[in-house]
């Protein structure tokens, strides 16, 4: 499907354009809004990159989630599992750092500045998970960080897996202050998983933005502590565009060692900072969502070339033979579970609204115009109405259909309706509203192309949208 754009509003049909227009707006307001920064916005080469994809696929790598990660060799469970975010928590102790990166979006964190001397009380939490959702499957602790609190991170474990014996549970952190020792005391707490932060821009401490910066050796010498101790230890970290020679080299050093993996996250704005990104030479990708909505993960923009540099960071691992776990994960990626929650928990009524499996948006296919009454004629004929599936009246020129149905409306009339892009597939989410109601909103539209029919017809059915 293609996106539909300020020039659709212009090309389509009079009784489409006004339904249109409020979508190619929201896309407009969006570059509108993120122009407001005063850093660039630059477009990506789409054919490099889907040219990149298919190569790591070719050697092996698999996509994952509708493409917005990839991964070759070992992938973390609790990766698989944020794709939904289903039975999985993520707690910290405080905000509190003693690192100030200036790429850090723990800012935009709720009550940050609180926490940021305040330690959060994560038993009660913890306990209200317990009583409303019952067993944990994957458990974390973030922050701030984590082992400023040394004593009590190995309590938070402790109580985790009292609450949820069979629970994966995981820890973030920079290993700030941590020896062989503390990593024992964790492995025997309950941790399952270690994700290590590497400050690869803190090579020494005349970085003014790091006072207390450590160089890359250190970094990655206190990593190897771990190995042998935590059952799985990895690095995760967003991917810089530039810095890929001292990935490389964070890389080698973790497959020496034996590390499990590491999680190549694609490099964000976080709305703030924005000088610190400019004198960089930074710029923001200039279409950052597929859908464009409120994603509420740490309010963040994707930085243009930090996907590029994972798929060469990947590429060149893979040629080298690296044994390690390599997995890009993307900003989408982690919209994802936002998605999922909010939609796969709503009580409204579905038809003719369908959940798509793929991205976890409510999918209905509407035509307009003089077409409409066809397809509603067409509909009835196979029996779609006696499904329930709500028409409009005909008068008012429009038709909205489960998409379920499209493979078995008449060829003729689906490839004509194709032909001259006006059938039109809007995605939708469940939102609450005054009053404790619930309402679809429909925040995408694409235009379904000749390839979505073909998959449907082959018996995709839904895998299409």
């Amino acid at each position: 499907m293609r996106r539909v754009d300020q020039r659709d509003t212009a090309v389509l049909p009079p009784a489409y354009q006004g339904y249109a227009r409020r979508f190619a707006e929201v896309s407009a307001q969006l570059r509108r809004t993120m122009e407001q920064f005063g850093l660039p916005l630059a477009q990506d080469d789409a054919h490099e990159l889907a040219a990149a994809r298919k190569r790591l696929v070719q050697a092996g790598a698999h996509l994952r989630n509708d493409g917005k990660s990839i991964v070759y060799g070992a992938l973390s469970p609790a990766c698989e599992r944020c794709r939904t975010g289903e039975r999985s928590v993520s707690q910290f102790i405080s905000l509190a750092c003693p690192r100030n990166c200036w790429f850090c979006f723990n800012a935009n964190q709720f009550d940050y500045n609180e926490y940021r001397s305040n330690r959060k009380d994560w038993r009660v939490e913890m306990d209200a998970y317990a009583q409303s959702m019952g067993k944990l499957d994957y458990v974390a602790l973030t922050g701030g960080e984590p082992l400023l609190y040394p004593d009590e991170a190995c309590a938070f474990f402790a109580y985790a897996k009292r609450l949820n014996p069979q629970a994966h549970c995981r820890l973030y952190t920079s290993g700030w202050g941590a020896g062989r020792g503390l990593f024992e005391r964790l492995a025997e707490s309950g941790l399952d998983e270690i994700r290590f932060s590497v400050k690869i821009d803190a090579e020494t401490s005349t970085n003014r933005e790091a006072p207390q910066a450590e160089s890359l050796e250190r970094q990655v010498s206190r990593i190897s502590l771990a190995v042998g101790v935590v059952p799985s230890v990895m690095v995760e970290m967003p991917v810089v565009p530039g810095e890929q020679d001292t990935l490389r080299t964070v890389m080698r050093r973790l497959d020496d060692m034996g590390a499990f993996g590491i999680n190549l996250l694609e490099f964000c704005f976080p709305l703030h900072n924005a000088a610190s990104y400019a004198t960089r030479g930074f710029a923001l990708r200039s279409d950052p969502y597929r859908i464009p909505y409120d994603y509420r993960y740490a309010g963040a923009l994707p930085v243009f070339g930090s996907e590029q540099a994972a798929y060469e960071l990947m590429e060149w691992g893979i040629r080298q033979g690296l044994r390690l776990g390599m997995h890009y994960c993307s900003l989408e990626n982690k919209n994802t579970a936002q998605i999922f929650s909010q939609n796969h928990a709503g009580s409204l009524d579905m038809a003719p609204y369908r959940f798509s499996q793929r991205d976890f948006f409510y999918k209905v296919l509407r035509v307009f115009g003089a077409d409409a009454a066809h397809v509603a004629e067409e509909l009835e004929r196979i029996g779609a109405q006696a499904d329930g599936n709500p028409f409009d009246d005909a008068s008012q020129a429009v038709v909205a259909f489960d998409p379920k149905w499209l493979a078995r409306l008449d060829a003729d009339l689906v490839d004509g309706l194709v032909k001259r892009g006006v059938l039109l597939c809007a995605s939708a989410v469940v939102e609450s509203v005054e009053g404790g109601k619930e309402r679809f909103r429909e925040v995408g539209l694409a235009v379904v192309e000749a390839a979505d029919v073909v998959r449907a017809r082959e018996g995709g059915e839904m895998a299409w949208v």
